[in-house]
């Protein structure tokens, strides 16, 4: 317990520390991450900002890539930004703090590298991440490598996913073949930057995600495209009729052969335009129980933006 009352606080000789920076840090479980913000922005506020990270690091007895980790960390968190990055055996670069903190996480253009030691002492230390290095290696059948045991530390740390959710999402994308480390980060990445940060999340996101490779299986075999994958405008059209325009197969179906009539090929702008056109007759429409079209079976529109979820893939 505090005992100081509010007014005892110091009138001088002290730092300014953003709320929102003190609640990333302490929620990253990584006090280095902390020391590493605070005596830095102790510097700034002294006028010492003719800094390297080396001095960081020989100021608090530290290794120069913890440092760098946790500026890197700092950055993915809008705490800083970083310039005149070249690569992390370099170590040295400049750093701009940021105090206008915005609450959404944008991951950092540098991903950090960890040390084996460094990941291991993690693992010893927090029972959730040991739990889940022994249930990913029985879902994906084997003894991970160095290389892989970093990568799925990376989902945790760099990509900020809690180890229930990796779990949940390692299983799902195993269970569909996917079990290649480097094809499960790139989903990490899709997942962090579509804030799929709980169970609950990823159980929408991955009922979403069926839902569209569903919808677009059905779209798939009206316009004889089952043997190749869909481009990604293409993508972006199946998912505007499934969720805006709210397309039924059949209407699918006879914008096909609308399309393929008036063209004589299939063209997915050209049956976006056919279906648009349908929607457009259903607004008209002033008397619902008077029904002229089979488009009248549309519902109103109610677009979602979850191109996150449908360029997982094929």
């Amino acid at each position: 317990m505090i005992i100081n009352s509010i007014s005892a606080g110091p009138d001088s000789d002290f730092i300014r520390v953003p709320d929102a920076a003190c609640d990333k840090l302490i929620q990253s479980g990584t006090s280095v991450y902390l020391s590493v913000y605070m005596f830095t922005l102790s510097l700034y506020y002294k006028g010492k900002t003719d800094i390297t990270n080396g001095f960081i690091a020989d100021a608090l007895h530290i290794n120069i890539i913890d440092v760098v980790n946790a500026f890197l960390y700092c950055s993915s968190q809008g705490l800083v930004k970083i310039h005149n990055f070249l690569s992390v055996e370099d170590a040295e670069f400049d750093i701009e703090l940021c105090f206008d903190i915005k609450s959404k996480v944008k991951l950092s253009d540098f991903k950090p590298h960890y040390r084996s030691s460094e990941i291991s002492k993690k693992i010893a230390e927090d029972g959730k991440l040991s739990q889940m290095y022994k249930i990913v290696s029985g879902l994906l059948g084997r003894t991970f490598s160095s290389a892989e045991i970093e990568v799925l530390y990376s989902m945790h740390d760099y990509y900020r996913l809690p180890a229930e959710v990796i779990v949940v999402m390692i299983e799902y994308f195993a269970d569909k073949g996917t079990t290649t480390m480097h094809k499960l980060e790139k989903e990490a990445q899709k997942w962090a930057e579509a804030g799929v940060d709980t169970v609950a999340k990823a159980k929408k996101h991955i009922k979403k995600r069926e839902e569209f490779l569903s919808y677009a299986g059905v779209v798939k075999r009206i316009v004889g495209a089952n043997e190749r994958k869909l481009t990604t405008k293409e993508k972006e059209f199946v998912l505007k009729w499934q969720t805006e325009l709210k397309a039924t197969p059949d209407a699918i179906k006879e914008a096909y052969e609308i399309t393929v009539n008036n063209t004589g090929k299939v063209s997915f702008n050209y049956m976006n335009k056919v279906l648009e056109g349908r929607a457009e007759e259903k607004k008209t429409v002033h008397k619902p129980e008077t029904k002229s079209s089979k488009y009248d079976d549309y519902s109103e529109f109610e677009r979602k933006a979850i191109l996150k979820i449908v360029n997982g893939g094929e």
